[in-house]
């Protein structure tokens, strides 16, 4: 079966009579833990808006990209390999998802209070698409990790994350090129290590 037939398939599987579908993006490569795959950013900051959303804590585009960050920290700690597919700037705030914060760029300071979808046409009807994470993530152990995880991120002021993410060496030993913006990304050991480093913050109470 061809790529586009294998997504029509199951565009098809999720679609509800309202028109609404729930889209899950097939991700790119596998991880190695548990058979799962690297996640698409707008996935994971899905997951984080709702989280925060049902905790009556939205979150701004700068807290999210802090939990994002950390996010793929944890997995870089604990699994040895990546949660998200895609790469963190080094910009004047700490660490940036470049997609998924243009996306939320208009938003401004303003709390995010909706999650990200597609939407597109098909016999006359508009199907909107709110982007999951992959089911076998979401129905995982692992899940309820990154749950707990965002629950105890989303209760830190933005500020916070900000500093946690300077005073690491990932982020102020490259403060000249980040104000001319000439800094690389994040490599993944940069992004293990400034975890490591807040560890006792970001887990507080929970700690697997």
């Amino acid at each position: 079966m061809s790529t586009i037939a294998k997504i029509i398939q199951d565009l098809k599987k999720h679609r509800q009579p309202n028109g609404v579908e729930e889209h899950i993006i097939p991700s790119k490569n596998k991880t190695r833990f548990e058979d799962m795959e690297l996640q698409n950013p707008f996935a994971v900051a899905n997951f984080i808006i709702k989280i925060a959303m049902e905790k009556d804590n939205p979150v701004t585009n700068l807290k999210l990209q802090k939990i994002m960050f950390f996010l793929q920290g944890y997995c870089l700690s604990k699994y040895e390999t990546p949660l998200i597919d895609g790469t963190f700037s080094k910009w004047r705030y700490g660490p940036i998802e470049e997609d998924v914060y243009r996306n939320f760029k208009n938003n401004g300071a303003r709390p995010i209070t909706y999650e990200y979808e597609i939407a597109n046409i098909k016999d006359g009807i508009i199907h909107v698409r709110t982007v999951k994470m992959d089911r076998n993530v979401l129905n995982s152990d692992v899940a309820n990790d990154f749950e707990k995880i965002v629950e105890n991120l989303v209760a830190i002021e933005s500020w916070k994350l900000v500093e946690m993410t300077h005073l690491h060496s990932s982020w102020k030993d490259y403060v000249d090129k980040i104000n001319t913006h000439e800094a690389k990304d994040y490599t993944n050991e940069e992004i293990k290590e400034c975890f490591i480093a807040n560890k006792k913050m970001i887990i507080g109470e929970y700690n697997r």
